[in-house]
């Protein structure tokens, strides 16, 4: 089952308490000065007011949210791994790629929410990296729990919840399409109208479950259980395997990437009325030339880009988390605002690159580069620009540093040693 929330020593938040917190986080998301992620693990939160609030990237592992009003608030890539949520009011609210992996939602009103990529796997099959889950002695979530939840006119396309407990959830009218629903327990959920389309059910337990009005392709029901005696055939199966995160798949067969980037540059110069952004996540590129490459605002999560002449390049606010850049040549890059989350750039050089907050000018907003958990071990920083950059966990050992601008950084739990410290 779910984590239970069940901890001997809890640190309760007052709603004043947990609203610096909140506006400290806030200028920390829009790149200002005085701001700090929130980070609040294992917290007591319950039954506080968060509705509306932006939480992007807050570190919420084993927290307390129950009865927490939630409505309208923006948790995309928040760690939520193994908190408690039981009746916490989520309505309208938006969880991109939140990890919830043993959360417990029991309850919980996710009406009309987005969440879309959401992770909700069985927490103990998961290979994790989460500081929270090491440091405290018993946290050992086991299997996402939404029982009982209300998750209706919803969004969770492409949402991952192999082996999760979901029994009596409400998902009317709720886009399930491409969602991985392995071995779930899907027992008397309602289904009326919604979307199942190219929705993994191999093993999922859907006894007593309406599938009236229901999209999908009646095929995909063959190997789920609908009777007892199917359902007794599924339990004898092998546990699932302690799986890794995934890699993104590359498209097949890949358009050429210099037409993919004559599209781009029609999308940037028409301001999105022609061409089409670059999208190049997953792809193989190692080695490739894209010295002076204007690749402003592309995705490219999880790219693989060893060895590459990236010297020059202009990459402002792309998206580039868990991209391979090992060894890559970044000298004098533009990369303010990027989202580099996870990234490796392990002997990758980036001297003179600028890695800083990106002004814009339109909406006098600040967007801050942000490298959490990034790997740049052994990585040629020098004259390279950080100002505001968020480094939070990120490995900088063994970096050199020689005149490396670091003012307004976040380094918390960076590990900085090494002789250029």
């Amino acid at each position: 089952m779910a984590y239970d929330g069940t901890l001997k020593t809890r640190v309760k938040l007052t709603q004043e308490q947990l609203d610096r917190v909140c506006e400290r986080h806030h200028r920390f998301a829009e790149g200002r000065n005085g701001g700090a992620r929130a980070n609040l693990p294992f917290y007591d939160l319950t039954g506080l007011d968060l509705s509306g609030r932006n939480l992007t990237g807050a570190f919420l592992s084993g927290a307390i949210l129950r009865d927490v009003s939630l409505r309208g608030a923006i948790l995309d890539y928040a760690d939520l791994y193994g908190a408690d949520l039981r009746g916490a009011d989520l309505r309208k609210a938006r969880l991109y790629r939140t990890d919830l992996r043993g959360a417990n939602i029991r309850g919980a009103n996710l009406e009309n929410a987005a969440l879309v990529e959401v992770d909700l796997r069985d927490g103990a099959l998961v290979n994790r990296s989460s500081p929270a889950e090491k440091k405290v002695v018993g946290f050992q979530p086991g299997p996402a729990d939404l029982s009982t939840a209300r998750i209706n006119n919803a969004d969770m396309a492409r949402a991952r919840m192999t082996g999760s407990f979901a029994r009596q959830v409400d998902f009317t009218n709720t886009s399930l399409t491409g969602a991985r629903l392995e071995r779930s327990d899907l027992r008397d959920c309602n289904f009326i109208g919604a979307d199942l389309h190219g929705a993994a059910l191999v093993g999922a337990d859907l006894r007593g479950a309406n599938l009236d009005g229901a999209f999908m392709n009646e095929l995909d029901l063959m190997e789920t259980a609908r009777t007892d005696a199917e359902a007794a055939a599924i339990k004898n199966l092998p546990p699932l395997p302690v799986e890794d995160e995934p890699e993104a798949e590359a498209e097949q067969p890949p358009e050429p990437l210099e037409e993919l980037m004559r599209l781009h540059m029609l999308w940037l110069g028409s301001g999105g009325k022609l061409g089409r952004q670059l999208d190049i996540s997953g792809r193989n590129l190692e080695g490739a030339n894209l010295a002076g490459a204007v690749l402003t605002l592309a995705v490219a999560d999880k790219v693989k880009l060893r060895h590459a002449n990236l010297r020059g390049v202009q990459m402002q606010a792309a998206r580039l988390d868990g991209a391979d850049f090992r060894s890559a040549d970044l000298r004098g890059a533009d990369l303010r605002g990027a989202v580099m989350n996870r990234a490796i750039l392990i002997d990758a050089r980036l001297d003179g690159a600028n890695v800083s907050s990106l002004q814009i000018a339109s909406s006098h907003q600040v967007m801050r580069a942000s490298l959490v958990r990034a790997r740049l071990a052994g990585a040629s920083l020098a004259e390279a620009n950080f100002a505001g950059c968020d480094l939070t966990m990120a490995d900088l050992t063994g970096c050199n540093r020689t005149g490396t601008i670091l003012t307004g950084a976040v380094l918390d739990g960076a590990r900085l040693a090494g002789p250029d410290l």
